[in-house]
């Protein structure tokens, strides 16, 4: 049988052929074809969002289809992409949103033209759960001289690092190693050359990823008390290979974090902070001058596009920030594309934006006008009322867990110097929508500091200044602060539901 696969609104338009003799999945199809289909909840039918369209050859509708779509959508050839099974000559249309940028590395610099000294290199890489990003830096002069990056193409596995810990566990750990391995060495060979594991290269990343690249077991990693394998940084020096992976705090508290903590201190202040990281997960640190109370917030994807049935990775097209006046939306998207959905950043402008205009209240419920249809963003956009409500069970997430470490340090808010955000979403994120939905204390709206990848920059940071002692001391005075069997907690994340 003959399989055909279309990305809407890829430019310029391909269409790809695979031919199977056997029943074959639909995500086994997309592997064939080199494509790393985004599945947020790793392909167990529970965020029911991966649904593609078929033009014709269609499978059997299953429970999960009748599930997730509306009759008239699984008339018209939609089906979910995860629980599909092929049997028969077909041709599929594949959202872009599913399919994003992981086709290939993106964002190399127009430097990778110009020549390159080798001799004086080294390589900075960040491995986050969504994206993974890689920098060469010239070591004189600490000049990121070229960098790229990519999607993780283990999100084929699931959004979130539980998921990933599951696929591991349930057999698949060597085809997540050789996810992040293959990024790498594309990414490497694109923007030095087959050579590039000569030079000295510092890895920073979450528990989890750092444990997947080393092959390490995560056995313990999947239910409570969460204990991982090791938290020390790793260090091989073999012939023409360094290599250094920063060490993390806990199981949820990772290398990247670490990382993140080090740049800070080396190239920002030594006072009282709170460090936000903004990513799949929701990393935070609060630093009184002497102790860093760290934790991690459990507030799912939602930030970042998943879960929400308009919501997207920041891709091309992807609405980052919106205004609404007179009900009407005004809003930019990434790259200036036709809009395909909202990124993290757009979704947090939206409903701070619906709640100022009085289209929602306090409890995120829209008005009787939109309650049943939802409120239309752009031609085929609609933020629901069951979007809105996952923002806010993520946001009283994050909000709750600030407000616990501040707590816990028996600091006042008005001690904390500097509120720097970080990650994916935190450089792009509006502060003032942000502090209006509650997400931050609007006291340190003024204190705001978006330090972008962190992570990266501190591996970067480490690679100019290896400074043992200083990693060391952010270890020994970390104080984790778990969230989750708290019953302070849960009082605060009810308080925190509302906007």
């Amino acid at each position: 049988m003959e399989i055909k696969v279309v990305i809407d609104g890829a430019e310029p338009q391909k269409e790809y052929l695979v031919v199977s003799q056997t029943p074959i999945t639909f995500v086994e199809v997309m592997d064939e074809i080199g494509l790393n289909f985004y599945r947020p909840c790793g392909g167990l039918g529970k965020c029911m969002s991966c649904a593609v369209r078929f033009v014709y050859g269609a499978p059997s509708i299953n429970a999960e289809d009748e599930r997730a779509l509306e009759f008239n959508e699984l008339r018209n050839g939609w089906r979910l992409g995860c629980k599909c099974t092929i049997t028969k000559d077909c041709k599929i249309q594949v959202p872009t949103a599913l399919v994003g940028e992981i086709t290939s590395p993106q964002g190399v610099l127009s430097e990778e033209q110009l020549p390159l000294d080798k001799t004086n290199i080294a390589i900075a890489v960040d491995i986050g759960t969504t994206t993974i990003a890689i920098a060469v830096i010239d070591i004189r002069t600490g000049k990121i001289l070229r960098q790229a990056s990519c999607t993780n193409s283990q999100t084929k596995f699931g959004a979130d690092v539980m998921t990933r810990i599951k696929a591991a566990i349930d057999g698949k750990s060597e085809q997540l190693m050789d996810c992040v391995r293959g990024d790498l060495m594309e990414l490497g060979h694109k923007i030095i050359g087959k050579d590039f594991l000569t030079h000295r290269m510092v890895f920073s990343g979450n528990t989890t990823m750092t444990h997947m690249i080393l092959k390490y077991p995560v056995d313990g990693m999947a239910k409570y008390p969460f204990v991982p394998y090791t938290l020390d940084g790793v260090e091989m020096i073999t012939e023409g290979k360094n290599i250094y992976f920063m060490p993390s705090i806990s199981a949820f508290v990772g290398g990247d974090i670490v990382s993140g903590l080090y740049y800070i201190k080396k190239r920002k202040t030594n006072g009282k902070f709170l460090f936000v990281d903004l990513g799949t997960n929701a990393e935070l640190v609060l630093f009184d001058g002497k102790k860093y109370y760290c934790s991690s917030a459990s507030a799912g994807p939602a930030l970042e596009g998943a879960n929400i049935s308009c919501g997207v990775a920041s891709i091309k097209g992807a609405i980052n920030h919106l205004s609404i006046t007179a009900g009407k939306c005004k809003y930019t998207t990434i790259g200036g594309e036709k809009p395909i959905g909202l990124c993290g950043s757009g979704i947090i402008d939206v409903v701070h934006e619906l709640r100022r205009n009085g289209i929602i209240d306090a409890g995120g419920l829209l008005i009787d006008e939109y309650s049943d249809t939802g409120f239309p963003i752009a031609d085929g956009i609609v933020m629901t009322g069951e979007d809105i409500q996952q923002v806010l069970l993520a946001k009283a997430a994050i909000r709750s867990g600030i407000q616990m470490l501040i707590n816990e340090s028996k600091m006042d808010i008005n001690d904390i110097e500097h509120l720097f955000v970080a990650g994916g979403l935190g450089g792009s994120v509006s502060v003032w929508a942000s502090a209006g939905i509650g997400l931050f204390p609007k006291k340190l709206i003024q204190k705001f500091e978006s330090v972008g990848n962190s992570s990266l920059y501190g591996a970067i940071t480490y690679i100019m200044e290896s400074d043992q002692k200083m990693l060391a001391e952010i270890k020994d005075n970390s104080q984790v602060v778990i969230l989750a069997t708290n019953p302070e907690f849960e009082e605060i994340f009810i308080e925190n539901l509302s906007l």
